[in-house]
């Protein structure tokens, strides 16, 4: 698909400053425990709610970088919306930019509280700066955005400012 990466950059700026709301959903105990396993963080903070008690907190909770590592929290898009090589055609921006090919370009979190077990999360999504640049193999964009996880009650657990390199 060829794609103009100047028609992108200018819809993506129409978004500068609109925030969104999406829908994370309830977390899950098993679901962070997996995550601090797949991790390699055995912290017991994060599995023995006595032990999470004797250090101040109400019981258990998500490893720190969970919410921000989470690419997608839907089941998984369809096998017929993946790209050749498997990834999901919008999977890291919630944006529309389709047919670009994306990579990470460094995040800067700030945590608020910790996130336990069926805790109803949303995410507050905005587009904070776009920019269109000839890099020495061609042009690109980078993206920044900032994700806040807020929970039901509107309170901030995290904030997540990130840059996406997308061509």
């Amino acid at each position: 698909m060829n794609v103009s990466l100047s028609i992108i950059c200018e819809r993506i700026k129409r978004e500068l400053g609109k925030s969104r709301r999406l829908p994370v959903g309830t977390i899950r105990r098993r679901e962070f425990e997996r995550f601090a396993i797949a991790a390699d963080d055995h912290n017991r903070l994060f599995f023995d709610d006595a032990f999470a008690r004797s250090h101040g907190y109400k019981s258990a909770f998500a490893p720190p970088l969970y919410l921000s590592s989470v690419m997608g929290w839907e089941a998984g898009p369809p096998q017929e919306s993946l790209r050749a090589d498997g990834t999901p055609s919008n999977d890291a921006t919630a944006l529309a930019i389709e047919g670009l090919r994306l990579m990470g370009g460094g995040q800067e979190l700030e945590f608020h509280r910790p996130v336990a077990d069926e805790t109803d999360v949303v995410m507050e999504f905005s587009v904070t700066n776009v920019e269109f640049k000839q890099g020495r193999s061609g042009e690109l964009l980078v993206i920044e955005v900032q994700k806040k996880y807020l929970d039901g009650e509107g309170r901030p657990l995290v904030t997540c400012r990130e840059n996406f390199i997308a061509r």
